[in-house]
């Protein structure tokens, strides 16, 4: 458990990839910064400038929806320039793993785009972006500038680089940073793990899996300029600061665009139900009846020990920053195979027992620490706590059932 805990505390931070693979090709602030918006000609009179926003979608990858910019220029079929390409080439499975994912930026025809997300049954907004005439051809050079074959690369982050954020960072520099100044001023009371849960709560096993998996670097209070990594938020914040409202393209029949149930909500009833069915079923007389439920446990077991491994190669051995720090290795990490073997082979559940009190005690700590440093302790995992209180509880309950058992039979 110290091990466990030393892991957790001091991540390698990336030690399998070399420094050259982790540079971004293309920096979206360093990249708008050295472009000059503010001397370029007006080529184009009647040049239109969109933001398109296309909620989410049926792929996990989708959830979050995705941010276009759309080019209308009279003469021309209408242009969408896209930072959401990734391919599934040699190596992609690799790259994602090792947080060095790489996305690509084109330009499209911007008709079959439209048609594309009808046809997936994703709602598409158009909002009018209020620049200069002049403003608005700046932008399509840079646009242009950015599409050519040795400038069309980035390295994407979930929260901080991607399809969304590249459109919001061309957007302020139009503006010469009057969005970005406006919109750091308003707080959101959110973070950027709560934000993002609106979307992945409505598939609560995904959303659980990348809760555990990722630690307090997103947990800290975040302003509407940070919020606007996701699509809807971004459209959002720029009605308001435009005063402008967006219109809808394309309306998606019968999709459930967020959650239902927060993550939390979802971990109680999940934690109360099974402590109360593992009760009912070992509380039975009948071996093969206690069987089942030491089976069910054990695949329990085992998803955490899978999780807990991918865990600690993630914060060891990648670039995946969201991962460093997190605490949830420390209540559900790969001694838990011990507790799996057991429930597989049927024996007493003295070895789960004495794990389950140790990590109710670990729970118990991080339960006071929160307490009494917040502010210290931000990391945002009640839902993970709650399910492994209640599967380390129900070893706990199952140990005096047996023993219980066992002595009325003496």
């Amino acid at each position: 458990m110290i091990l466990i805990a030393i892991i957790s505390s001091f991540p390698i931070n990336s030690a399998s990839i070399s420094k050259e693979m982790l540079d971004n090709p293309f920096p979206s602030v360093e990249n708008l910064e050295a472009f000059d918006f503010e001397s370029r000609e007006l080529t184009y009179p009647g040049i239109e400038i969109n933001l398109m926003t296309t909620e989410t979608g049926d792929e996990v990858y989708s959830y979050f929806g995705h941010t276009s910019l759309e080019v209308r220029i009279p003469g021309y079929i209408p242009l969408f320039y896209d930072y959401g390409y990734f391919s599934f080439s040699d190596g992609f499975y690799l790259d994602f793993v090792l947080g060095r994912l790489f996305y690509n930026v084109y330009a499209t025809d911007g008709e079959m785009r439209i048609s594309g997300f009808k046809s997936a049954n994703r709602t598409v907004h158009r909002t009018p972006l209020d620049l200069s005439p002049k403003m608005k051809n700046a932008v399509l050079e840079f646009l242009s500038y950015n599409t050519e074959p040795e400038n069309n690369t980035y390295l994407y982050d979930y929260y901080l680089d991607n399809c969304a954020t590249r459109v919001r960072d061309i957007y302020n520099e139009a503006t010469g940073g009057e969005f970005k100044r406006w919109a750091e001023g308003m707080k959101t009371g959110s973070t950027l793990r709560k934000s993002a849960n609106l979307y992945l709560d409505k598939n609560p096993i995904v959303s659980f899996t990348l809760s555990y998996l990722q630690g307090p670097a997103i947990d800290k209070p975040i302003t509407l300029y940070e919020e606007c990594f996701l699509p809807l938020s971004l459209m959002k914040a720029i009605e308001i600061f435009e005063g402008v409202e967006s219109t809808t393209v394309y309306e998606a029949e019968g999709r459930k665009e967020l959650r239902d149930l927060s993550l939390n909500t979802w971990c109680l009833i999940f934690s109360v139900s099974l402590y109360f069915i593992a009760l009912f079923f070992y509380s039975s007389r009948k071996k093969v009846v206690r069987r089942i439920m030491d089976i069910i446990m054990s695949v329990l077991y085992l998803y955490f020990f899978i999780l807990s491994i991918v865990l600690i190669f993630v914060m060891c051995f990648t670039n995946h920053a969201v991962t460093y720090f997190n605490a949830n290795i420390l209540y559900a990490n790969p001694l838990i195979l011990i507790m799996a073997a057991e429930a597989l082979r049927g024996r007493r559940c003295s070895k789960r027992f004495a794990y389950s009190i140790i990590s109710m005690s670990v729970i118990a700590i991080a339960f006071i620490m929160k307490a009494l440093f917040p502010l210290v302790f931000i990391q945002e995992n009640l839902g993970i706590l709650m399910v492994m209180s209640s599967i380390y509880l129900i070893n706990i309950t199952y140990y005096f059932l047996q023993k219980e058992r066992e002595e009325n039979i003496g």
